[in-house]
């Protein structure tokens, strides 16, 4: 029996992915005061196509808060700026230091 086949409606970044959802978590730029409750809304637009989403997101979107504002291409694109320093300044060089250091003693323990 032939495996379904299942439409995928994110980008895929392959290897990339773990990093980026491990910058994008630890520095909390996937918060709703930044991007909104991204679940809710999903649930709420119930899109069918990629494009379909988009262009409800940025009609829709508002951050939540004390100050909530409106969602742009432009602010969510600075949140992608963001990130990008932070895993270019902070992450590789730190996780750098890390692989440098590990030794066998520290998975046994």
């Amino acid at each position: 029996m032939p495996k379904p086949v299942t439409k995928r409606f994110s980008k895929e970044f392959g290897k990339k992915e773990k990093v980026l959802n491990y910058a994008t978590q630890t520095y909390q730029l996937s918060r709703p005061n930044k991007v909104g409750a991204v679940i809710a809304l999903i649930r709420e637009c119930q899109p069918k196509t990629f494009e379909q989403w988009e262009k409800w997101y940025f009609e829709n979107a508002n951050t939540h808060g004390k100050t909530p504002t409106k969602i742009t291409k432009e602010s969510l694109e600075e949140l992608g700026k963001r990130l990008f320093v932070k895993i270019k300044e902070i992450v590789i060089p730190e996780w750098t230091e890390a692989f440098n250091q590990l030794t066998l003693q520290d998975c046994v323990d």
